[in-house]
């Protein structure tokens, strides 16, 4: 079902003033957090969830963390729990893959993304992944859908896709039989070109050894030299890793990669489409790891708070509303949803705009009472044209220039580049030996250390609330 919504109205604040955040938050709490007055002190009843992107985020709580000196949780700004929105997370995930993807000096060599875009003459494709998110997303959602056909045609040893043919029986069966079928040719192409990440597991060498498994190499060493006085062989590492790599095809491996980080995010459009709350926290997850992997600190702080929430901070009700209520739905119908923060922006321009036609009538006054009017007006609107019967097109409607890009495109990475036939000893000259792993690189010891050091300052922090009288 679609949203009913109330308009805050505008607040003639700066987010980036120390004391201009204090007083956008008090304001928010005086008027939507629950409280009781006791001894002439107001108590907050229950917590209210204030959203937003990294930065303002990380403003209100560092605005909170300025009034830990006050005397009870509401004097402290505790009756919020900021929160981070998802569509400006995932759009910074987007970037992030897109840089890791995407080189200039790749155009010549057939298959890379760069290559794409200018065998097709697709401008957009070049453009900026963040300021220009939603003309990039398009050619990017395109080639992916290039590697998974191609892809799932080498799986069949196929060269056209006009030479798939469904099995008989498959085609004269029920929905559920054409989909175990669909599931199961799905499952076994994701199986051979899709790096499952496993963390390995080390058994004691030693016979009749009841310990184990070990998580750790160094413990399943250390274990047998101690109770078996067995010492492992030295091991040549840079002859294994020389090994490695000469037998390795990295044109393979980007194929693998963009296909695995396409679908990633994919994922992340779809569960923010359905309002899957599970999934987005999941997106959130492995977005953290390639936040740290490619150096964008703050936002992998802020997914690394996320889940401090919901699996420490918050109480169990707490983190069920954190975890679910990340969308809305402005039109009504499954799959419809967007992310908060998207429909805040989309708000926020339908404002400006009608704050443009105030020209020099424009002034605190007058903006604050059209943005108390907003959603009235839009009410109108829509009653209004629906009456005329005049409809707004809506959705993606794809182009006829799309599927010709996408024939065209097929046709270099399937056939004159081959690049899911695995041939040992390939490698593109922009991404030289480079990995099908989405998280190679990742050191996981500093990881570690990351995470701990966090953990013990939010840690100290919620042992401080817990000492205020609420």
């Amino acid at each position: 079902m679609s949203i009913n919504m109330v308009m805050g109205g505008l607040l003639f604040k700066n987010e980036n003033l120390s004391e201009d955040i204090i007083d956008i938050l008090k304001t928010l709490q005086d008027r939507y957090v629950p409280t009781i007055e006791c001894d002439n002190t107001k108590r907050v009843l229950e917590q209210v969830f204030f959203g937003g992107d990294q930065l303002t985020e990380e403003r209100a709580r560092n605005a909170q963390r300025s009034l830990m000196d006050g005397d009870s949780l509401f004097d402290m700004l505790q009756g919020l729990v900021p929160k981070n929105e998802d569509w400006h997370a995932f759009r910074i995930a987007f970037e992030k893959i897109i840089k890791l993807l995407r080189k200039p000096e790749s155009a010549g060599e057939t298959g890379t993304y760069f290559c794409n875009a200018t065998l097709t003459n697709n401008s957009n494709a070049k453009k900026d992944a963040l300021n220009e998110y939603r003309f990039v997303r398009e050619p990017f959602n395109l080639y992916v859908d290039v590697y998974i056909v191609s892809a799932t045609l080498n799986y069949l040893g196929l060269s056209k896709i006009e030479d798939v043919q469904v099995p008989q029986t498959v085609a004269d069966g029920n929905l559920l039989t054409q989909r175990i079928w669909l599931h199961g040719l799905v499952s076994d192409v994701q199986d051979k070109f899709q790096e499952v990440i496993q963390r390995p597991v080390f058994l004691c060498r030693a016979e009749n050894c009841e310990h184990g498994p070990f998580v750790y190499k160094k413990a399943r060493d250390n274990h047998e030299a101690r109770k078996h006085s067995y010492i492992q062989p030295a091991e040549n590492v840079e002859s294994s890793k020389s090994d490695s790599k000469d037998s390795d095809d990295y044109i393979f491996n980007y194929g693998c990669l963009f296909m695995t980080l396409g679908l990633l995010l994919r994922n992340a459009d779809d569960a923010v489409k359905e309002g899957d709350g599970p999934r987005i926290i999941n997106m959130w997850r492995a977005f953290l790891l390639i936040y740290r992997k490619e150096g964008n600190t703050k936002y992998a702080v802020a997914s690394l708070h996320l889940i401090a929430l919901l699996k420490g901070i918050l109480s169990p009700r707490d983190a069920h509303r954190l975890t679910w209520n990340r969308t809305v739905n402005r039109r009504g119908g499954k799959g419809k949803r967007v992310s908060n923060d998207f429909h805040l922006e989309n708000l926020n321009l339908v404002l400006t705009n009608a704050l443009k036609h105030l020209g020099v009538n424009l002034n605190e006054s007058t903006a604050a009472r059209e943005a108390n009017a907003l959603q009235y007006t839009k009410d109108i609107v829509t009653t209004f044209t629906g009456d005329l019967g005049i409809k707004k097109p809506k959705g993606y409607h794809k182009k006829l220039a799309s599927e010709k890009d996408f024939i065209t495109l097929l046709s270099e990475v399937h056939i004159k580049c081959q690049m899911f036939s695995f041939q040992i000893g390939r490698e593109f000259r922009s991404f030289p030996k480079i990995s099908r792993n989405v998280f190679s690189g990742l050191k996981v010891g500093s990881l570690k250390d990351w995470i701990v050091k966090w953990k013990k300052r939010w840690a100290e922090e919620q042992r401080l609330l817990n000492t205020v009288k609420n």
